[in-house]
């Protein structure tokens, strides 16, 4: 990654905010091994909400009903008051919410400046055929994308790597591209999935100012991950083991409270 500027966090924002995504009251199990048990948590508007637990705990499985690659067997999620539970993973993005992926999935023999521009798709405004025979219109339109990638390319420090092949990047950068490409679709709720996996203490803390910067303009964040130190960015964390949720508050308070310590830490 690219050394960005230590960024501050805005001053903690008052919990009325309304909310931007609601479980409530989400279980799910395979076969007959239950994985979540009545979850109920909010992220609300403008905030980070952390979701922590060791490997096992359901973390993953309610991220992905969250983003729509699972159904819950039981309970709703809502989206702006929405009802998302028939919605397809596409139709989860018109409206919104976007995710990364613990290993990044970049377009690997596309340029960052591509796999970037994938990120403005509802973007695009015409048809097919149009594209077809490059229309003034269409050049246009491309051109305008393309700026707005561009800008987004410099905004996330990849402006030197607009050509580079993205597979060929190291995994922080492929992390940054990946970022870029959310960034630039303008979600309503960002879903962050081990973002830390697999990089260096330098990395993480770079990829810390990219989720500060990117909640600082307002972006409403759910940050899942086992990086306790990550963790600290966000407004709620909320501790998820054996499918239920033991505990919720500031990370400070998370660590403190004995059953976390019980569960994740060996007392």
């Amino acid at each position: 990654m690219t050394a960005v500027a230590d960024l501050k966090r805005l001053p903690s924002r008052p919990i009325d905010l309304p909310a931007t995504l609601e479980l409530s009251g989400i279980a799910h199990s395979f076969g007959g091994f239950k994985v979540l048990t009545d979850v109920n948590f909010a992220v609300p508007q403008g905030q980070i909400v952390g979701l922590i637990g060791p490997n096992g705990s359901g973390k993953s499985t309610c991220f992905n009903i969250v983003s729509g690659f699972l159904r819950p067997k039981a309970g709703r999620v809502l989206l702006s008051g929405r009802d998302m539970a028939a919605d397809s993973i596409q139709a989860r993005t018109r409206h919104g919410l976007m995710r990364t992926f613990q290993t990044p999935k970049v377009f690997e023999r596309m340029s960052v400046l591509e796999n970037v521009m994938v990120g403005l798709h509802k973007d695009g405004r015409s048809g097919i055929l149009a594209s077809m025979l490059r229309t003034p219109t269409t050049r246009r339109e491309f051109d305008r994308l393309r700026n707005t990638a561009e800008e987004a390319c410099r905004k996330f420090a990849l402006g030197k790597f607009l050509d580079a092949q993205t597979g060929r990047l190291p995994a922080g950068q492929r992390r940054v591209v990946e970022l870029a490409r959310a960034y630039v679709g303008a979600p309503r709720l960002l879903l962050l999935d081990e973002p830390s996996s697999g990089l260096n203490t330098e990395e993480i803390g770079q990829l810390r100012s990219w989720i500060a910067m990117l909640n600082s303009e307002g972006m409403t964040i759910l940050l899942v991950s086992h990086d306790m130190g990550l963790m600290t960015i966000a407004d709620t964390v909320h501790a998820l083991y054996f499918g239920e949720i033991i505990a919720s508050g500031p990370m400070a308070a998370i660590q403190a409270d004995p059953r976390v310590r019980e569960a994740y830490l060996g007392g």
